[in-house]
């Protein structure tokens, strides 16, 4: 799993450059993403739901093994 960053400017008209890791494992063209108040998940263009949802799991069992690392849900990733 990559861990990327990236800056979202807090202007009239924000853009967001995706890093280049992610268009290297094909995330280009028409690429949904699925987001709410805390977070947001980009689709890759090949993948099934299938797909999705196993990756989805990977990605809470991340965030569940970083809030045993942090030691507590309500701090901030670093």
């Amino acid at each position: 799993m990559a861990k990327l960053k990236m800056n979202i400017p807090d202007t009239p008209n924000p853009r967001a450059y995706i890093p280049k890791e992610l268009t290297r494992e094909g995330f280009t063209g028409d690429v949904e993403i699925l987001a709410n108040a805390k977070t947001a998940t980009l689709f890759h263009p090949e993948a099934s739901l299938a797909e999705i949802e196993e990756s989805l799991k990977i990605v809470l069992q991340d965030v569940r093994l970083r809030m045993g690392k942090i030691g507590s849900e309500n701090q901030k990733p670093v």
